[in-house]
């Protein structure tokens, strides 16, 4: 006659219990620490993305307007006034469908560095009398340095533009293009060279 050997049934003893919640708890915690570095690292990069659109915005802004500069005297008198932070010119193709709107297709806009950051600024109609109001809206912000310098045709022998000389600074005619330098406090100084259309130094 067989002999069947009872097997009482046994649970997990205390320790067992205790180096499971233990084990768990380290996994959760080293999940937790991958997840929060995972989401700190995407805000930081939509971050830095939607400060780089905003540059890229700007940049774009700045080159539409320079490009359609024309030679047609400011408030200043001049066809470009540029001096440390300020920037100001007449500029065309501004958008007026068969005349619909009670102004022309020309527009006085100015740029200016104005409590850190950079302003664009336009008026309504081209011979701006001392009472009216410009438009304006910030162009790009944290910026620290705005400068401006006329550029003539050619370039020195490591292709880089030539600066006008001193005189040139006050021109009669266009310049071939300008020359942007920001500095800003995300993405450092900046320098840009910008083509005016039909710009030439007499």
């Amino acid at each position: 006659m067989s002999k069947f050997v009872r097997r009482e049934a046994r649970g997990f003893t205390l320790v067992e219990v205790l180096v499971t919640v233990v084990i768990m708890a380290v996994i959760g915690l080293a999940s937790a620490a991958v997840i929060n570095a995972i989401m700190r690292t995407s805000e930081q990069s939509e971050k830095a993305i939607d400060q780089l659109q905003k540059l890229q915005y700007a940049m774009l802004i700045l080159e539409q307007d320079i490009r359609q500069i024309v030679p047609r005297d400011n408030p200043t008198g001049l066809y470009i006034f540029a001096e440390e932070g300020r920037l100001g010119f007449v500029r065309s193709g501004w958008f007026n469908p068969q005349g619909l709107f009670p102004r022309s297709e020309l527009q006085p806009v100015a740029y200016i560095l104005r409590d850190g950051n950079l302003v664009r600024e336009h008026f309504t109609f081209v011979d701006v009398s001392e009472s009216s109001e410009p438009f304006s809206r910030v162009v790009l912000e944290d910026v620290d340095g705005f400068e401006v310098e006329f550029l003539r045709a050619g370039a020195d022998k490591e292709g880089r533009a030539v600066p006008a000389p001193e005189q040139a600074l006050t021109p009669t005619s266009l310049p071939p293009g300008i020359e942007i330098t920001l500095d800003t406090q995300r993405w450092g100084r900046i320098t840009r060279v910008f083509l005016i259309n039909g710009g030439s130094y007499e």
